[in-house]
């Protein structure tokens, strides 16, 4: 009898030691998740400031490009007519031979 007691208060006493090393462990990984999450959050608001400032960037470049390009095309009107020709050519060949 004293046998089943004594095996009976071991693993009360083992579980009891699992459910507080479970709650140990729960709360550490609670933890790691916060950090986790803050660090996510950090990175996410500097991820967005990058795109913002790569997509005022590309805004500028475009702006840049379409002043270049227009005032090419007003200088040389009879240049930019050619060109825009022989691209065509050129793109109508490439579309026909698929």
């Amino acid at each position: 009898m004293a046998n089943m007691r004594d095996a009976k208060e071991h693993l009360s006493a083992a579980g009891d030691e699992a459910a507080a090393s479970a709650e140990a462990g729960a709360e550490a990984a609670s933890g790691e998740i916060r950090k986790l999450k803050a660090k996510l959050r950090a990175n996410s608001e500097e991820l967005q400031d990058n795109l913002r400032d790569a997509g005022d960037r590309f805004a500028e470049g475009a702006q840049t490009f379409s002043t270049t390009a227009r005032e090419q095309i007003r200088e040389h009107p009879l240049a930019a007519a050619g060109i825009a020709f022989a691209a065509g050519v050129v793109l109508a060949r490439l579309l026909r031979s698929r």
